[in-house]
């Protein structure tokens, strides 16, 4: 009977020590094989994370080259329809002087022919031989001095255009031009990298003409405060350059300068 009860009393011990937690023989080396794993697994999340960062900025990259070539085609066309809204208007203009002059004319015939009256020839008076001279010509209207200006403008003579521009200012104030006027001005400093000077003048435009607009005489706000802003960024105040590309943005929604200035917005990071 003793001989038995030896016999099964380590076996009952080693079943009792086989059914305790399996942790007990984990490893401090097992252990640090886990954090590894774990580290390995968080790596892999953030390189895939980045690859679709990247992913994103590249297409992101694609996106606004395809923008600032819109906005670089928008600005040529605007530049061009503003000589060809000029030169359809000088049109429309020459053809009603015409139309005028036809009418006055039909007026006399007619009334000739109902008086019975014959044009008489006007009498050649003989003038004392002298030297033809030509006067100066001082009452030149605000629509000659612009196209003149903007002719020069369009050829190169940059000093020309703006003599011109700043004439037309000072002699019509307010005419429907003079915002136009001021506003090539400063697209002149402009073009030759003197941001301050021309935000002086884009400045002027939306000071003093924003209250005209959507009529002629301030048709180039939009314009002028886009460029207010553009020169802010020339001269490395990105804040302020951003809140006049919103206020753009916000008063004039529907307008070409604020398509360009959305995509100035998201060069800028905003």
């Amino acid at each position: 009977m003793k001989k038995w009860i030896f016999v099964v009393m380590p076996l009952l011990f080693a079943g009792c020590v086989s059914n305790q937690p399996s942790n007990v023989n984990t490893t401090p080396q097992q252990v640090k094989v886990d954090k590894y794993k774990e580290l390995e697994q968080r790596l892999a999340a953030v390189e895939n994370r980045v690859s679709q960062i990247e992913a994103k900025t590249v297409e992101n990259g694609a996106r606004i080259k395809t923008l600032n070539e819109r906005v670089a085609r928008i600005e040529d066309r605007l530049v061009s329809d503003e000589k060809d809204i000029y030169d359809l208007k000088k049109k429309v203009e020459k053809a009603e002087k015409v139309i005028n002059e036809i009418t006055v004319s039909l007026n006399a015939t007619e009334q000739k022919e109902e008086t019975g009256t014959k044009e008489q020839p006007l009498p050649i008076v003989e003038q004392p031989s002298q030297e033809v001279q030509t006067p100066e010509v001082v009452n030149v209207s605000d629509e000659d001095i612009y196209k003149k200006a903007f002719n020069a403008m369009e050829t190169g003579e940059l000093d020309t255009a703006k003599i011109l521009f700043e004439t037309l200012v000072k002699r019509y104030p307010d005419s429907p031009l003079a915002d136009n006027a001021l506003y090539w001005i400063g697209e002149i400093f402009y073009s030759h990298g003197d941001y301050a000077t021309a935000l002086n003048y884009f400045k002027q435009v939306v000071d003093n003409y924003s209250k005209y607009y959507p009529s002629p005489k301030g048709n180039k706000v939009p314009a002028a405060l886009l460029k207010e802003a553009l020169c802010y960024k020339g001269l490395g105040d990105y804040a302020q350059a951003k809140k006049l590309l919103k206020t753009l943005i916000s008063k004039y929604p529907s307008t070409n300068e604020s398509a360009i200035a959305k995509v100035k917005l998201m060069e800028l990071g905003d």
